[in-house]
Order: structure tokens, then C-alpha cells, then sequence
């Protein structure tokens, strides 16, 4: 899929141009260059990394799904948030410790609720193989799963895992971990990556200085994190910036505004509302 194409998002606040990091599978749901993330899938209304938010995401017209990938002790990438299992499964210990198919007699879904009860802690592999041709993928590397040493690490297993599927133009990788994205675009020059700005990052320049320098192509923030001179600087670059995580209506509106080119959200069928209605009362 090309990502050469420059689009136009109006709102109040003015005019942002952005180059995406990937064109949506069929078209933009809300406004072209603005991207729906369902953040884990549509994890308010489902359990989060599973199939059952998956779907429910596609159903909501989310653009893209933000997923999270760690490895099981037989070096299997399983998508799971946590390094501990206790949270969302009713497994205890940490997910490196388990082997694969231990891993996937954990029930992943009761913890949410009873409906879900049953529901399978999926394999990337099983979910790349499913969002083909469907809908674009945030791959998220959790950084306890990289290594000091590069070969037959997370980064490499992700991306054999990608190209597999046939995947390359349907995906893309982030991370918290420096190492990670680095990493990422030496093993995957073809594949976008974005760096994940720490939470407690202040929201400067050094930011987007510190993605460039990375290789990186895109900028992922807290709605506290985008400064002026930092928004200006992506703005002037025609480099993403997509915003995490945002469920409230007028934080939604308000992050929009401020030129958000893509938001993260547990709720994608709100956003999708809100975001279709300010960038339909400023098109010309």
C-alpha cells in the first residue's frame, strides 16, 4: 500500500496536512488521514486483546487495531498486555514462564465478564492471519519481551511472523522500547514504525528529534504532551501524531483540534461519532 499520499484535516484550530504511515484497508471511516485505533480492539465493550474486541473493533469502523506482543517461554509471540497473566487471565506468574500452549488454556475472557467466559489469549500469528485484507494492525512490542542480543529476538520473530502472513502493508510497529523501535527498522526498513513517547516524557522537541533519530515515522503521545512547538515541528514534517488513550467525548474533540492525525481509544465507535462531526463542519 502506498503512503505517499498528503491529505488535509481542517478543524477550528486550523489546517494539518499529514503523510500516514499506512493507507486503511478500504477507505478512512471518520476523515481522510485521520485514523480510529481501537486501543487492544474495542476493549470497553469486550476483553482486551482478544478476538472478541477484535471484532467488535470492525464492527465500530475502527481503522486500525492497536495490539500489545510479549513472548511465551517457547519464543512464541502471543498478544497480552501484562507481563504478570494475573490481571486478564486467571493464570498467575508472568507470561515468559509459560510455554505456548499453556498460555492458550488460560480463559482470557471471564475476568471481564461471564459472556466471555472461554474466550482464548490469542497467538500473533492467529490475528495476523485474521486481519488480512480486513483491517491495519499496531503491533505494540512490550519492552520486557527485547533482548540484549538482536538475532532470535522479539523484533525478528515479529517480523518473520509478518511477512509470513503477507502482512507488510497492513502493519505497524511500536514501542516504548528505544531498542525495540531501532531494532524494528533495521530488521523491517519496509515496514512503518512509531515511537511511543513515555507518559511522563515533558512533550518537547527532544521528542521528535529522539523518533528521527531512531528512524522512526511516526510520534505516539499523551493528550498532556502536545506542546506547541512539538505539534508545529510534526506539523511542518507532515509526520502522525497519534494520541493515547482517549474515551472521553470532549477530550476526544479537544485532542482533534489540536491536530491529532490518529487516536487510540477503547471506545471507537464514540470516536468514530465525534470525529465524523468535526471534520464534516469544517470541510469546504
Amino acid at each position: 500500500m502506498s503512503r505517499n499520499h498528503i491529505y488535509t484535516l481542517k478543524t477550528s484550530a486550523g489546517i494539518r496536512t499529514v503523510t500516514p504511515l499506512l493507507e486503511p484497508v478500504s477507505s478512512f471511516h471518520s476523515a481522510p488521514g485521520f485514523f480510529n485505533i481501537a486501543h487492544r480492539g474495542a476493549s470497553y465493550y469486550a476483553p482486551e486483546n482478544t478476538f472478541p474486541a477484535f471484532h467488535r473493533a470492525i464492527e465500530m469502523k475502527a481503522d486500525m487495531i492497536e495490539l500489545d506482543v510479549t513472548l511465551s517461554r517457547d519464543k512464541i509471540p502471543v498478544v497480552i498486555h501484562d507481563s504478570k497473566l494475573k490481571r486478564t487471565t486467571d493464570g498467575r506468574g508472568l507470561v515468559q514462564n509459560y510455554f505456548e500452549r499453556e498460555l492458550r488454556d488460560l480463559d482470557a475472557g471471564q475476568w471481564f465478564s461471564p459472556e466471555f467466559r472461554g474466550t482464548v489469549l490469542p497467538r500473533l500469528e492467529d490475528v495476523l492471519k485474521w486481519a488480512s485484507k480486513k483491517i491495519l494492525l499496531n503491533i505494540e512490542i512490550k519492552k520486557e519481551a527485547v533482548t540484549k542480543k538482536p538475532e532470535g529476538g522479539v523484533v525478528q520473530l515479529v517480523y518473520e511472523l509478518i511477512k509470513e502472513c503477507d502482512m507488510t502493508g497492513q502493519v505497524i510497529i511500536s514501542s516504548f522500547s528505544r531498542i525495540a523501535v531501532k531494532r524494528s527498522w533495521e530488521f523491517t526498513p519496509d515496514i512503518p514504525t512509531a515511537y511511543l513517547m513515555s507518559p511522563y516524557a515533558l512533550g518537547t522537541v527532544r521528542e521528535y528529534r529522539l523518533m528521527k533519530k531512531l528512524n522512526a515515522t511516526g510520534l505516539n503521545m499523551k493528550p498532556h504532551q502536545m506542546r506547541k512547538r512539538l505539534m508545529s515541528l510534526a506539523d511542518k514534517n507532515k509526520s502522525p501524531v497519534w494520541v493515547y488513550t482517549v474515551d472521553d467525548e470532549k477530550e476526544m474533540a479537544e485532542v482533534i483540534k489540536k491536530g491529532a492525525t490518529g487516536i487510540f481509544t477503547n471506545r471507537p465507535d464514540v470516536l468514530g461519532r465525534v470525529a465524523s462531526d468535526i471534520f464534516k463542519n469544517h470541510q469546504e
